[in-house]
C-alpha cells in the first residue's frame, strides 16, 4: 500500500507535539530546529489533500509528493528514535542526576549521556528542515488548493489503461453463494441455460465456459449453477477449484480429491495424487468447476489426464471454466459451450443497488428510495452494468442520505468524467476510494499487500494498521481505543463493498478482497508497495526503493530445494527503507560466518532501520532470531509455522513493539525472555496452535495489554506463585484465553486474576483442558470441587459479549451462571459450553440472558434431564392467566446446538404455560440441532404452532425418539441415525428433507412446498412405503443396498420386472429420481 499524504502529515505533527510535551527536543538542544520542523510541516499540511488527489493523474505532482513523503517518513524515524533514546535513559543513573540539575543544564547533560546520538539527531533534523524548505518552495509552482483535511473534493480518475496494467493476483474463491448478489431474471435465465447444457444426455465430456470482464459476475454465475438443485441431483460429486493465476498443482489435486471422495489431506507426489483423483472421480458422474483460470496449463499439465480418464468410465461428466480469456477453452481440445456474462440491465442493476442500501443507513424508506430511482438509474448507467462497480457505488451511497441533493452530488461528480474506454469500473472504485477519509484510504490500500492465500483475520489486519500508525485517536475521541477505530474502519470497508466477509468466519472476523479491487488498490499503491514471487526477487536490484513489500510464493515454491531458493540478501541490501515486510517461504541466506548471515542485521549496520511490520511464514527463522532486537521501530511481529525455538533477550530493546503472535511454531521452547517485561507498549500477545509458552514472573507489568491468548495457568514448586496473578493488573484486557486451569491449586490464587474487574473485557475463553476417560475416572471429589471453586472466582464482567468454557470437570457450573447472578451478563451474545464430563445440571440462569443469540453445549454426558432451567418462572401467584405474567425465556436466541449429550432422556417444556401469553420461549429461534441423546420425544413447548422463526431442524443419533411433529415453519429437516423414529408430520413449509438410516420410519407427511427428498441407508433393499403420496421435484437416493441400486439403475430382467414396477410405483408422483 501507499501512505496517504493527508494522513501522514498530521501523524508527523502529532509526533512533534508529543515531543514538545515531553521536553525531548529541549534535551537534544535542538528545540529551535524542532519548532522549525513543526512550522514547515504545518505550512504544508493544509495543501497535502489536494496534492494527494492530483498526484494520481499528474506525474510532476507525483514526484513532488514522493519527495515530501520521503521527508515525512524521515521525520517519523528521527522523532521516534529521540523518544526511544529518552525512554531507555529513564530509570538509570542519569535520571537521578537530571532530576537534581537546573533546567538550563539538561541539554548539556543529555549530550554528555549520549553525545554521538545527540549530535547525529541534531544534524539530521537540520538537514531535514533544509529539505523541507526546498519542497515548500517547489510547492508554489503547482497552485495547490487550500483544503481542510475533512473535505474530499473528487478529481479525474486514473486512466483505465494504466490501471489495467497493474498486476492482478486472484484471491481464492469458494462455492458459497451470496444470495445478495443475485438480482433479476437475467442470471436465472443464464444459469438455467447452462444447467440444461450440463444435464443433457450426451455421453462425451463437455465443457461450459463462462467468460467476461473482471467484476462482471462470472464466479457468481458459476456458484449459481453449482448450487442448482438439478446439478446437485444429477452429479454424484461436485468439485470446486479456485485456480488463480499462480496455481499450485498439488493443491489443485488435493482439493479435488477431498471434495470428490472426502479423503482429507491426501499425500504423495503428483503421480500418486493423480491416480487417487482418477479413483475418486470414477465413483460416479462428476462436475468439475475451474474458477478464475488464466491459462490453459492448469488443465493441460495437471487436470486433463485424471479428468478424461475418469470421464471415460463416467459418461455425462462435465467441466465448467470461468475465465477472462474467451479463447482459452479452445486450447483444451474438448467440445464446449460458451456463455458470455452480459452486463446487468437497468432494472436488475437498480435492484442490486437497492440491495446494498440499508434503509436505516441512508436515512430513508423504501418509498424514498423509489423516488430517487431516476437519479439511481443515471448513476447505474455510468457503471455500464458491472455488478462489482454497482456494489462499490452502493457502498458509497450507503454513506449518504437518501435525498436528491446527495445523490445528484454523486451523479455529477468529476470522477466520472473520462474519455478512455472501459474505465467505468475504475471510475466507480475511484469514486468510492476518494470518499474515504485519509486514514481509511491507507487501511484499504494495505489489504493489497497481505499475502494471497493467507486468510485476512480482522485482529491481525487491525494490528498491522496500528503498526503503521494508521489508527490515531483524535482529541475529540480520546475515550476510544485504536482497536475500536480499526473495527469501525474494517466494518465500513465491508459496508462499502471494498472488502467482503469470508463465509467461514463468524461475525465477519475474516474477509477477502475481489481481485479487481485488489488490482485497483495495487495500482494506487504502486509507488511505494510491491507484491512479488520469489522468482522475481532479483528484479528488486533495479527497482525503486519500496516502503512495503510482500513475497508470496506458491506451495511448490515453499517446498523448493535449497538450490532454487531466492536470495534474501537482495532484499536486505536493496530495500532497506521497508516499513512492512511479508516474507512467506524459505529463502537463501549468506554464508553464516557468525552473525553476518542474519538477514535482519549485520554486526555493524541495521539492514531494516525503518521496519514497523514483520510477517514471516514458513521461513527458517532461527537464523535471524538473535537479530530481532535490533529492529527498534518494529511494532507488529507474526511468526507463523517457522522453526523458531526462542525469542531473544534483546527483545526488550524493541520498545515500540505492540503485537507479538507466534502460531504453530512447534519448536519454540516456551521460555519467554525477561526482556519481554520491558515492552511497555505491548497490546497483543498470542502464542497459539501448538506454541508452548512459559509465563515469566512479573508479566503483570505489561499493563497495556488488550489481547492475551492461550495464557497457561502455571505454578511454581512451592505453589506460592500462580501465573493467573500476573493477569490481575492487566485491567485493560479486551480478549483473554486462559488454559490449563486445572493446575490452579486454590480459589484464592484464581481470584488474583481479577477477571470481574476487567470492565473492557469482551471475549473470554476458560479451559481446564479436555480430560480423557482415564483422567475422568481418576478424578477425586476434592479435585472436582477445586475446579468449581477456581471457576467461581473467575466470574466475567457484565460487559462480556462472548464466553467459552472448555474441559470443566466440576459437577455444577460456576455459581455466577445461575439465576441469581446471570442477569448481570446483559451483553452476552454467544455462549459455548464444551466438554463438561461431570456436570449433571445446566444452570437456570441461561434462559434469562437478554441478548444471547447462540448457545452451544457440546459433550455433557452427565446431563439426564433438562427442565425448569430452560424456562423462566412466571410473575404472580394466581391460578388464572390474568394473575400471572409469563416472562420470555431466551428472548434473543437464534441458534441452539445441543450435541453429545448421550444420557439426556427428558426435556420438560409444556406449551400450556404459554397458551394465554402474547410471547413464547425462544421466539427468535432459527436453527435447532440435537445430536447424540436418548430423548424419546421433543417437548410440546418447542413444537408450538406459534413458533414461526424456526427454519432449520437437525436430529442426529437421537436413539429413542419415535415422532417429530408440528413444526409449521421449518423449511429444512435432517434426521440421521434415529432407529426408533416412525412418524414425521406437521411440516407444511418444509422444502428439503434428508433422512439417513432411520429404518423404522413409516409416516412422512409434507406440504406442497416440498422440493427435495434425500434418502441414505446402506441396508435399504426396497424403497420405503412412506414415499407414496409425496410430490417432491427431486427424489435422491444417495446410498442404499446394492440390490436396490441395481434394480433402479439397470434394465430389469423379466423375472424382476414386477419388483421394478412395484418400487417405481412408490415414487410415481416424484418429478425426478436420481440414484448416486
Amino acid at each position: 500500500m501507499a501512505a496517504v499524504l493527508d494522513a501522514l502529515a498530521p501523524y508527523v505533527m502529532k509526533l512533534i507535539k508529543d515531543m514538545a510535551e515531553e521536553e525531548v527536543s529541549m534535551l537534544l538542544g535542538v528545540s529551535g530546529e524542532i519548532k522549525r520542523l513543526g512550522d514547515n510541516v504545518g505550512s504544508l499540511e493544509a495543501y497535502v489533500a489536494d496534492a494527494e488527489r492530483r498526484r494520481i493523474d499528474d506525474a510532476m505532482v507525483q514526484r513532488w509528493v514522493s519527495k515530501l513523503k520521503d521527508a515525512l517518513y524521515e521525520a517519523t524515524e528521527i522523532l521516534e528514535l529521540c523518544q526511544l533514546d529518552d525512554e531507555e535513559a529513564r530509570g538509570g543513573c542519569w535520571e537521578m542526576v537530571e532530576k537534581k540539575s537546573p533546567s538550563f543544564l539538561l541539554p548539556l547533560l543529555f549530550c554528555l549521556r549520549n553525545p554521538i546520538f545527540a549530535h547525529d539527531m541534531g544534524g539530521r533534523i537540520k538537514d531535514l528542515n533544509s529539505r523541507l524548505d526546498g519542497i515548500r518552495k517547489e510547492m508554489a509552482g503547482f497552485g495547490f488548493g487550500f483544503a481542510k483535511l475533512d473535505a474530499y473534493q473528487l478529481r479525474t480518475p486514473p486512466s483505465a489503461a494504466a490501471a489495467a496494467g497493474a498486476a492482478v493476483h486472484s484471491h481464492m474463491t469458494t462455492s458459497f453463494l451470496d444470495e445478495s448478489a443475485l438480482v433479476g431474471d437475467a442470471i436465472e435465465a443464464e444459469a438455467k441455460a447452462a444447467v440444461q447444457e450440463l444435464v443433457t444426455s450426451e455421453t462425451a465430456i463437455k465443457v461450459v465456459s463462462i467468460t467476461g470482464a473482471g467484476g462482471m459476475g462470472k464466479t457468481t454465475l458459476a456458484k449459481k449453477i453449482f448450487s442448482d438443485k438439478n446439478i446437485e441431483a444429477d452429479f454424484r460429486s461436485r468439485v470446486w477449484l479456485s485456480v488463480t493465476e499462480r496455481y499450485d498443482p498439488r493443491r489443485l489435486l488435493s482439493s479435488a480429491i477431498t471434495q470428490a471422495s472426502g479423503e482429507k489431506d491426501p499425500h504423495g507426489d503428483l503421480q500418486i495424487l493423480t491416480q487417487i483423483l482418477v479413483t475418486a472421480l470414477s465413483a460416479g458422474r462428476f462436475l468439475l468447476v475451474m474458477d478464475d483460470v488464466w491459462s490453459s496449463t492448469p488443465w493441460t499439465q495437471v487436470l486433463q489426464s485424471p479428468v478424461l480418464v475418469a470421464a471415460h468410465t463416467q459418461p455425462r461428466s462435465r467441466v465448467i471454466i470461468t475465465t477472462r480469456n474467451e479463447d482459452l477453452v479452445k486450447d483444451m481440445g474438448l467440445a464446449y459451450c460458451a456463455h458470455r456474462v452480459k452486463p446487468l440491465c437497468h432494472e436488475d442493476a437498480w435492484s442490486l443497488l437497492k440491495k446494498q442500501l440499508q434503509l436505516q443507513d441512508v436515512g430513508g424508506s423504501e418509498g424514498a428510495l423509489d423516488q430517487l430511482k431516476d437519479i439511481g438509474i443515471e448513476i447505474i448507467k455510468k457503471c455500464d452494468g458491472l455488478p462489482l462497480a454497482i456494489k462499490a457505488i452502493g457502498g458509497l451511497l450507503r454513506t449518504k442520505r437518501a435525498t436528491k441533493h446527495e445523490w445528484e452530488g454523486v451523479l455529477h461528480d468529476a470522477a466520472w468524467n473520462t474519455e478512455t474506454t472501459h474505465s467505468d469500473l475504475n471510475s466507480a472504485l475511484r469514486l468510492s476510494y476518494e470518499d474515504l477519509s485519509p486514514s481509511m484510504k491507507q487501511c484499504f490500500l494495505y489489504f493489497s499487500l497481505i499475502p494471497r492465500g493467507h486468510r485476512m483475520v480482522r485482529d491481525d489486519v487491525i494490528g498491522m494498521w496500528m503498526g503503521e500508525g494508521f489508527l490515531e485517536v483524535s482529541p475529540q475521541e480520546r475515550w476510544k481505543e485504536p482497536e475500536d477505530i480499526g473495527i469501525c474502519y474494517y466494518r465500513d470497508l465491508i459496508a462499502r463493498n471494498l472488502i467482503e466477509k469470508y463465509s467461514e468466519y463468524v461475525d465477519g472476523a475474516g474477509c477477502v478482497m475481489h481481485d479487481v479491487v485488489r488490482s485497483f488498490a495495487r495500482y494506487m499503491a504502486k509507488e511505494e508497495a510491491s507484491v512479488i514471487a520469489p522468482g522475481e526477487i532479483s528484479s528488486l536490484d533495479s527497482s525503486p526503493k519500496f516502503r512495503r513489500l510482500c513475497v508470496e510464493p506458491t506451495a511448490t515454491e515453499i517446498k523448493a530445494s535449497a538450490a532454487a531458493l531466492p536470495d534474501w540478501s537482495i532484499i536486505s541490501e536493496k530495500q532497506e527503507r521497508l516499513r512492512s515486510l511479508f516474507a512467506c517461504g524459505r529463502m537463501k541466506y549468506e554464508p553464516d560466518n557468525s552473525t553476518a548471515g542474519d538477514w535482519c542485521m549485520s554486526n555493524d549496520s541495521n539492514r531494516f532501520p525503518s521496519l514497523r511490520v514483520l510477517f514471516v511464514r514458513f521461513a527458517d527463522s532461527e537464523r535471524f532470531v538473535g537479530s530481532l532486537g535490533n529492529l527498534r521501530h518494529l511494532r507488529f511481529l507474526i511468526l507463523w509455522e517457522t522453526d523458531i525455538s526462542r525469542l531473544p533477550e534483546a527483545i526488550g530493546k524493541m520498545r515500540l513493539l505492540e503485537h507479538i503472535q507466534l502460531q504453530r511454531c512447534r519448536n519454540f521452547g516456551g521460555q519467554a525472555p525477561s526482556g519481554m517485561l520491558k515492552l511497555e507498549r505491548l497490546r497483543f500477545l498470542s502464542l497459539i496452535d501448538g506454541t508452548k509458552f512459559t509465563v515469566p514472573k512479573g508479566l503483570g507489568v505489561l499493563t497495556n495489554l488488550r489481547t492475551l491468548k492461550e495464557f497457561p495457568a502455571q505454578i511454581d514448586d512451592d505453589e506460592e506463585w500462580c501465573s493467573l496473578q500476573e493477569v490481575g493488573p492487566l485491567s485493560l484486557l479486551r480478549t483473554v484465553v486462559l488454559r490449563n486451569l486445572r493446575a490452579v491449586p486454590s480459589a484464592s490464587l484464581a481470584a488474583k486474576a481479577k477477571i470481574r474487574e476487567k470492565v473492557q473485557l469482551r471475549f473470554l475463553c476458560m479451559s481446564a483442558e479436555t480430560p480423557n476417560e482415564k483422567d475422568i475416572a481418576e478424578l477425586t471429589e476434592g479435585e472436582c470441587q477445586q475446579v468449581e471453586e477456581v471457576f467461581n472466582e473467575l466470574c466475567p464482567p457484565p460487559q462480556l459479549q462472548e464466553l467459552h468454557i472448555h474441559g470443566y470437570v466440576g459437577h455444577r457450573l460456576p455459581r455466577w451462571a445461575w439465576a441469581s447472578s446471570s442477569m448481570d451478563f446483559h451483553s452476552l451474545t454467544y455462549l459455548l459450553l464444551e466438554s463438561l464430563p461431570l456436570c449433571n445440571q445446566l444452570p437456570d440462569g441461561l434462559c434469562r440472558l437478554p441478548c444471547l443469540e447462540t448457545l452451544i453445549i457440546n459433550f455433557a454426558p452427565a446431563i439426564y434431564r433438562v427442565g425448569a432451567e430452560f424456562q423462566q418462572p412466571q410473575i404472580g401467584s394466581g391460578s388464572g392467566s390474568s394473575s400471572r405474567l409469563a416472562r420470555t425465556s431466551f428472548p434473543s436466541l437464534h441458534d441452539l446446538i445441543l450435541q453429545r449429550l448421550p444420557n439426556w432422556e427428558e426435556w420438560e417444556w409444556e406449551e400450556e404455560e404459554e397458551e394465554h401469553s402474547s410471547s413464547i420461549a425462544m421466539p427468535c429461534l432459527h436453527k435447532l440441532c440435537i445430536a447424540e441423546s436418548k430423548l424419546d420425544s421433543l417437548p410440546a413447548g418447542l413444537a408450538s404452532s406459534r413458533r414461526l422463526a424456526l427454519k432449520e431442524l437437525y436430529l442426529c443419533d437421537v436413539a429413542r425418539i419415535t415422532a417429530v411433529e408440528n413444526f409449521p415453519s421449518v423449511v429444512k429437516l435432517q434426521v440421521r441415525s434415529c432407529p426408533c423414529l416412525s412418524i414425521i408430520r406437521g411440516f407444511p413449509s418444509v422444502h428439503r428433507v434428508e433422512i439417513m438410516t432411520c429404518p423404522a420410519l413409516e409416516v412422512l407427511e409434507a406440504g406442497p412446498a416440498l422440493d427435495t427428498v434425500e434418502l441414505s441407508d446402506p441396508d435399504m433393499q426396497t424403497l420405503p412405503e412412506y414415499l407414496n403420496g409425496l410430490t417432491p421435484r427431486i427424489m435422491r437416493l444417495k446410498q442404499c443396498h446394492q440390490k436396490l441400486r441395481d434394480l433402479l439403475l439397470l434394465l430389469p430382467l423379466p423375472s424382476s420386472g414386477h419388483e421394478y414396477r412395484a418400487e417405481m410405483d412408490k415414487i410415481k408422483h416424484c418429478g425426478k429420481l436420481v440414484v448416486l
